[in-house]
């Protein structure tokens, strides 16, 4: 029996989470069906970072109790670090070296970057929080999370349109989709989830369950938003990220794999591709034109090689992955 620390189903699913970003920030499906690009690409592909999120929180639990809060802020702040040096051409010189915009981004972090930047203030929070009562820490973080989702409505249904400079605020990505109203929610699912080895309690038929009701609750928001609320507009939040991403984290621990994979390296695979596959994107596009779903099956592909090289490059530097 494998270790809670390295289930192999678990890290199966980080690499479709992983392939799910790719997909989303390449468009997937996006030529030849609106709605299916809607439904799939942003829709269930979105569910990527908030399972990263809830992972990271489950997790958490045993580096607080070992008192290793301090490795773990040292290991994700130099990953962070790393990766917004490695894209730096993108944050700095691309916006002409705007000393504002560059601020933003050091702050909140480049494009996919941003995941990082909330998982070390998120986790750290988490930390500060980690002996608060499993009722006041749900309760707390499920209305930061509705806070979060509200500010992002207001921004799309552009309620504060008769004053430009307020809408384009509300509309900021980081305003609502940061460490605060988006990650320490999920990280907080995760933790208590450990903390209470809810993971166990729980049959496998009704897990099964637990994953479709959830699965199908996002579709149903992400359609009815789409066509009631915001027409065309992309969201970044749905609540029913809070009951997906935990379902699909207990599941993972409800079903046995039995393969000869290596748990460890499909886990760096999974950090591996979503680090570097907007550089792959930014080279693919620069020199040829293709459409959306082509542009994801060769980024996948190329991003597995580039990955397949970091991978080996970590082994002797350490810290990029």
């Amino acid at each position: 029996m494998q270790k809670t620390s390295r289930n192999i189903l678990l890290d199966i699913l980080k690499v479709i989470a992983a392939l799910f970003v790719i997909g989303t920030h390449c468009g997937f499906l996006f030529e030849y069906s609106e709605v299916a690009s809607q439904t799939i690409t942003n829709g269930i592909f979105r569910i990527a970072v908030p399972f990263f999120f809830c992972i990271n929180g489950f997790f958490l639990f045993n580096v607080f109790k070992d008192d290793r809060i301090q490795t773990w802020l040292k290991r994700v702040g130099i990953l962070y670090l790393i990766w917004m040096l490695i894209y730096t051409y993108f944050w700095a010189y691309l916006n002409d070296f705007n000393l504002l915009k560059i601020i933003a981004t050091v702050l909140f972090g480049f494009n996919h970057l941003w995941y990082l930047a909330a998982l070390l203030l998120g986790g750290l929070l988490l930390y500060l929080l980690r002996n608060v009562s499993n009722n006041i820490l749900i309760i707390g973080t499920f209305m930061l999370f509705l806070i979060g989702i509200i500010i992002q409505y207001v921004g799309q249904l552009h309620v504060f349109s008769q004053q430009p400079t307020v809408d384009k605020l509300i509309n900021y990505p980081p305003l609502h989709r940061n460490f605060l109203l988006f990650a320490l929610p999920l990280l907080s699912i995760g933790y208590v989830i450990r903390r209470t080895n809810f993971h166990r309690k729980l049959s496998k038929p009704f897990v099964i369950s637990l994953v479709i009701i959830s699965l199908a609750l996002l579709v149903a928001e992400n359609l009815i938003t789409y066509y009631f609320v915001t027409g065309e507009a992309i969201l970044n939040t749905y609540i029913s990220y809070l009951f997906l991403a935990p379902a699909l984290l207990i599941a993972a621990f409800s079903f046995k794999v039995t393969t000869k994979l290596n748990s460890k390296l499909l886990s760096s695979y999974s950090i591996a591709l979503y680090l570097i596959h907007p550089l792959i994107i930014f080279l693919i596009v620069r020199f040829f034109k293709l459409d959306s779903t082509p542009l994801t099956f060769i980024t996948i592909i190329l991003s597995g090689i580039a990955s397949y090289a970091l991978i080996q490059l970590n082994k002797k530097l350490k810290y990029i992955l």
